[in-house]
């Protein structure tokens, strides 16, 4: 009994300290939330809304302020009285240790607090917005005064550098200051939103102005001074070219400077219009065409000294192309009274004299132009230079053909001593066949021979016409080249069968009495031999029966005729 006794207090002692201990612990949390809802209540937004009062605002910024202002009473009317109610609530259930109640309570005043300071921090960041607007319209306002009275002072001291533009710049000004006015005017009657309107206007329009000052001055200095300058030099050169005899092609010079000088009203009526990029545009377009104009004089001037000092080299040049073509044409003359001319060298040397003559027409004609002061001395350095290139590649010409026909004679020589040599090698293999003193000749064979013999007698023929064709006599040269190289190894071929044939009867001659094939082929071999003149077919028929009974007596035999052939002739 007396232990069930302390059970039970033990249990009323837990129960009592976990109610104290809860109670305290939601006691904690109350005050934090409580302490949350003073820090909202702290927030300086009555001091914003005060100094924004004080700013006597109008306009979209008044509407902005009591947008925000009443927002922020609706806040502090309602809102504050809703925390204070839910903070009650939950003490009172605290209070009367319903645990589970202040739970909620709190849960939801947690969330109410967040939105709460969130709407708050919105209207805060709200006005600090218009109380920043309204510093920053200020100040940018006054920066841009600033800038503007600078470009004022600038366009007042330095006006000479605007020229016609300077009208439009001032014109700008004005406008400036009107929009300046208007600026201040909003901002001093607190409609900063209105005034930031009207800056951004200032801003583009000052940016705008300073960029067209910058750029003025020196389109100016072009069109008052540089442009001027240049076009009465090039106008005095000008004439004083045409005084020194100069002439010229184009006879729109007087026409381009007028033109450049209606470019130059252009542009000055562009600028005075304040229409820069259409200015720049149009000032690099006459400075352009000063170039060309400029260009063009001096063209002219060097080609003149060029002119005066190629001519004659060119006028040279001419007389040497003409009397080298004339001693060519004689070569030829004579060359073609004993050789044919297959090349069309005459033809083609005779309208090289014709070019030649039309070349020293032209330049008798530069020379006439020059004296009677007509020349435009950049057409003449032109046509000199092609002139000059068609000479070298007439003088190329001529020396081709001379080169060509150079060696004819030589040519002639060659071609007899080839005879000579031809004549002399048939002549010994006429002697090497009869001195083998063959029984005779196949038909095949004189025929050839007598071929080669008729092929030499038209070349000798040919080489003593009063006019040799050479082209010919060398295609003449090679077939007979060719022709006796076959004819000497066909000889050679024909005296090696026939020593063959006369050796291999002699080795026969041991198998004649035992061998009737042996005896058979011999007689047959010396049929053809002294009768069809076979000689190669002979040298088959001993070999193939002899290789029967005796193998490789053929190829003894024919190493030894050889062997004995190369020894006789070393």
């Amino acid at each position: 009994m007396f232990y069930i006794l302390i059970g039970i207090v033990v249990v009323a002692l837990i129960g009592y300290l976990g109610v104290v201990f809860y109670q305290r612990y939601f006691v904690r949390q109350i005050k934090q939330l409580e302490a949350h809802k003073g820090d909202l209540m702290a927030l300086p937004i009555p001091e914003r809304l005060t100094k924004l009062r004080s700013l006597h605002l109008t306009g979209e910024s008044l509407q902005n302020f009591e947008r925000w202002q009443k927002q922020y009473e609706q806040l502090t009317n309602h809102n504050f009285s809703t925390i204070e109610s839910y903070l009650f609530e939950a003490e009172t259930a605290n209070h009367k240790y319903n645990f589970i109640q202040v739970a909620r309570i709190l849960k939801q005043l947690r969330a109410y607090l967040t939105e709460t300071d969130q709407d708050l921090l919105d209207v805060q960041d709200a006005l600090e917005n218009l109380l920043a607007n309204e510093a920053d319209t200020r100040q940018k306002i006054q920066q841009l005064r600033d800038q503007y009275q600078q470009l004022r002072k600038r366009l007042l001291t330095k006006s000479f550098s605007f020229g016609p533009a300077l009208d439009a710049l001032e014109a700008t000004l004005g406008r400036l200051e009107i929009d300046f006015d208007q600026a201040n005017a909003l901002t001093t009657a607190g409609d900063h939103l209105g005034a930031k309107v009207i800056l951004q206007k200032l801003i583009a329009e000052t940016t705008q102005l300073e960029d067209q000052m910058k750029r003025i001055p020196k389109r100016y200095n072009e069109l008052a001074n540089e442009f001027p300058e240049q076009l009465v030099e090039i106008n005095d050169t000008y004439q004083q070219m045409l005084n020194d005899d100069y002439q010229f092609d184009d006879r729109q010079i007087e026409v381009k400077q007028q033109h450049l000088m209606d470019q130059l009203d252009k542009s000055t009526a562009l600028l005075s219009d304040l229409d820069i990029g259409s200015v720049e545009a149009n000032n690099d377009e006459i400075a352009n065409g000063i170039d060309r104009l400029y260009d063009q004089l001096e063209a002219e001037m060097t080609a003149k000294q060029n002119v005066t000092t190629q001519l004659p080299i060119i006028a040279k040049f001419v007389q040497h192309a003409e009397g080298q073509n004339h001693e060519l044409l004689l070569e030829l003359d004579h060359l073609n009274q004993s050789y044919a001319l297959t090349h069309d060298e005459l033809a083609t040397t005779k309208q090289l004299q014709k070019q030649i003559g039309a070349e020293k027409v032209l330049i008798e004609g530069h020379q006439a132009k020059i004296a009677k002061h007509e020349a435009v001395y950049t057409a003449i350095a032109e046509d000199l230079a092609g002139i000059e290139t068609r000479l070298t590649a007439v003088e190329k010409q001529q020396q081709a053909i001379h080169d060509q026909v150079a060696n004819l004679h030589q040519g002639e020589v060659v071609a007899n001593e080839n005879l000579h040599q031809f004549e002399l090698e048939l002549r010994n293999l006429k002697r090497t066949v009869e001195k083998v003193n063959l029984p005779g000749l196949q038909k095949k064979y004189l025929d050839f021979f007598f071929v080669v013999s008729d092929e030499i007698q038209k070349l000798n023929h040919d080489l003593n016409q009063i006019k040799i064709n050479l082209d010919e006599i060398a295609k003449q040269l090679i077939l007979v080249q060719e022709d006796l190289d076959e004819l000497r190894a066909e000889t050679e071929t024909l005296i090696d069968s026939a020593m063959l044939t006369e050796q291999l009867l002699q080795y026969a001659n041991r198998y004649r009495t035992d061998f009737p094939a042996i005896q058979a082929a011999c007689v047959s071999a010396q049929t053809i031999f002294n009768q069809e003149y076979d000689y190669a077919k002979a040298v088959d028929l001993l070999a193939t029966a002899l290789e029967k009974v005796d193998p490789g007596a053929y190829t003894q035999v024919e190493k030894t005729y050889y062997e004995q052939k190369s020894d006789s002739t070393r």
